[in-house]
């Protein structure tokens, strides 16, 4: 008797060929009082040393650590260095809504996510499937990345971009964990 010979699926440009799953989000951290005045130390100088922290918030150095590593496990705290975006010289900046179509919003935003200037990706609900926020030196430099790069990513449909002509507030203090 003859088997079978199993016969395969090829995918089309469209089908995605893994999907992307994220974990749900750890609870919220319950911050204390001190862990409030050893974040509010660390925004100031993020290069503090442990002893150093513990003279300016009165406690002995071994609660500074206990509570930094608390902090950094829960991911209520990460220390890491921010770039500056107009001191780096990234003078055109743009938010990017992105239409998707032919592939999942997921799987374009991570491509786009690869782009070293695009510096955010939100997969979001609404006009646009994803948003991403775009920098460049100069606004030849935005319109190649749009044109000729961004536009051209599998699933792209249509852009949207919005060039900030004033920034009002820039926080680099502040950015998700």
């Amino acid at each position: 008797m003859a088997t079978k010979k199993p016969t395969t699926k090829k995918k089309t440009a469209g089908e995605e060929t893994a999907s992307v799953r994220q974990a749900p989000p750890p609870p919220p951290a319950v911050l204390e009082p001190i862990d409030e005045k050893i974040i509010a130390a660390l925004r100031q100088s993020g290069r503090i040393a442990n002893r150093d922290l513990a003279r300016l918030i009165d406690v002995n150095e071994a609660t500074v650590r206990t509570r930094l590593r608390k902090l950094e496990s829960t991911n209520a705290v990460r220390v890491v260095a921010m770039r500056d975006l107009t001191a780096m010289g990234f003078n055109a900046i743009a938010a990017v809504g992105v239409q998707v179509k032919g592939r999942s919003a997921a799987a374009v935003g991570a491509e786009l996510a690869e782009l070293e200037n695009v510096i955010t990706v939100n997969v979001t609900i609404g006009m646009y499937d994803l948003e991403a926020q775009v920098v460049a030196d100069n606004i030849e430099e935005l319109d190649r990345l749009l044109t000729d790069v961004i536009a051209h990513i599998d699933g792209v449909e249509r852009l949207f971009p919005g060039l900030s002509m004033k920034i009002l507030k820039y926080n680099p203090e502040w950015a998700p964990l």
